[in-house]
């Protein structure tokens, strides 16, 4: 691993462990100050507003880091443009949809909750976290990204003090990733001004269709993960949502331990590939012995600290949460090993084909088994639900890698 491996992995864990001491700081209080009910339905509306995140980014989160990690520095503004333009043109629909639908179901949704988290959607457009990491320059981001969430932080304790305040929760949540992006655009005109410039119709239709096969992937990763809480809020209740909101949140903040590793390594892997593929794949054992070792620990940990963790952050009134807690402890160990099997490997040696097929069967085996066991076992039955299909997605993942002759353990 070379310096600035190292570098990026230090600056993502930087920005990691600043996330952690806000999530345990704002967590417990925005659960106490609003409430299950409440808070479930932030939750609930947050994970509709995924759907408009999923389609705006039509995998260019992984595309777009790889192609800007292989192109020579001469071809880096012409990619940029591209990639930006792309997200802006499917923008503009997915908002005029999502106002088509809010007129449609007023009845059935707090349009206001709705309004505010939709900053998020804006953000993800204007913040090019991707380009940092094609770049392999993580520090950017840590720094736009701390600078707005303290803001972020501080104004939802002076300003969220009652159960009322829910919908302003929300939108100083969501709006942390526009005021990110909007402080690393002013930086980007003022260092590297050469990289803003009209994309060409043409460059864009070819970075759709290069990304056609990822996006189809991250489709299919949304139906077996953003829509089981959405399902789970139809089938039965915000403050069931809630607790199962609340223990999955902590399950996401533990599996993004490895978080700043995938991230920083991902274009590191591009490069390594471009220049040997069996130089990616050495690298690629020892990323499979360390991050699936952490991994393992940190979901040990998780489930031996099950019942105390949920009384310390969530409080008394989230006891339901423990067990859902316990099913979910080995989500990030699981899905550690799926990261390296799928989007470090497949997509990087260009078997996207065969990545979004198996996300395809998960998803259908996922809804065989959702409606089923949220009936009988509702936030549970999901968690339960939610471990099966990720265990399959990843012995699947490794089984054809291997019939393929890359054997990563």
């Amino acid at each position: 691993m070379n310096k600035k491996l190292l570098e990026n992995m230090a600056s993502l864990f930087t920005l990691k462990g600043a996330e952690y001491i806000i999530s345990f700081i704002t967590l417990p209080y925005l659960l106490r100050v609003l409430g299950p009910e409440k808070f479930g339905a932030i939750a609930f509306a947050q994970t509709i507003i995924t759907y408009g995140n999923l389609l705006v980014d039509y995998g260019f989160n992984l595309t777009a880091p790889r192609d800007i990690a292989k192109c020579n520095k001469e071809d880096i503004p012409k990619n940029f443009a591209a990639f930006y333009g792309a997200k802006f043109v499917l923008l503009i629909p997915i908002l005029l949809i999502g106002t088509l639908l809010m007129a449609i179901f007023h009845n059935y949704l707090d349009i206001m909750l709705m309004l505010c988290v939709l900053p998020s959607l804006i953000g993800n457009v204007i913040f090019p976290i991707w380009y940092f990491q094609g770049i392999q320059e993580m520090r950017f981001i840590t720094v736009f990204n701390l600078i707005a969430r303290t803001i972020s932080v501080v104004a939802i304790f002076v300003f969220v003090t009652v159960q009322s305040d829910y919908r302003l929760a929300a939108f100083l949540q969501s709006v942390t990733p526009v005021m990110a992006g909007v402080i690393s655009l002013m930086v980007l005109y003022r260092k590297t001004p050469e990289i803003f410039s009209m994309p060409s119709w043409h460059d864009i239709k070819v970075k759709f269709k290069e990304g056609w096969d990822i996006f189809i992937s991250t489709v299919f990763i949304s139906l077996y993960t953003n829509s089981n809480v959405f399902i789970l809020g139809i089938m039965t209740n915000d403050t069931v949502v809630s607790y199962y909101s609340a223990a999955n949140k902590l399950i996401m903040a533990v599996n993004g331990l490895m978080g700043p590793i995938s991230s920083a390594i991902f274009p590191h892997i591009a490069a390594l590939y471009k220049e040997s593929r069996e130089k990616a794949i050495a690298f690629l054992h020892k990323t499979v012995r360390y991050i699936g070792g952490l991994s393992f620990l940190a979901s040990l940990g998780t489930f031996i600290l099950a019942e105390p963790i949920v009384h310390i952050i969530m409080g008394d009134s989230y006891e339901e949460s423990i067990l859902i807690l316990r099913i979910l402890s080995f989500f990030p160990f699981v899905v550690a090993l799926s990261n390296i099997f799928g989007v470090q490997t497949m997509v990087t040696f260009g078997m996207q084909n065969i990545f979004s097929r198996i996300l395809m069967l998960s998803a259908l085996f996922n809804f065989i088994l959702i409606f089923p066991l949220i009936h009988f076992w509702e936030g549970v039955g999901l968690s339960i639900t939610v471990m099966i299909v990720e265990s399959f997605v990843t012995i699947t993942m490794y089984l054809i890698l291997r019939k393929n002759g890359i054997c990563l353990l």
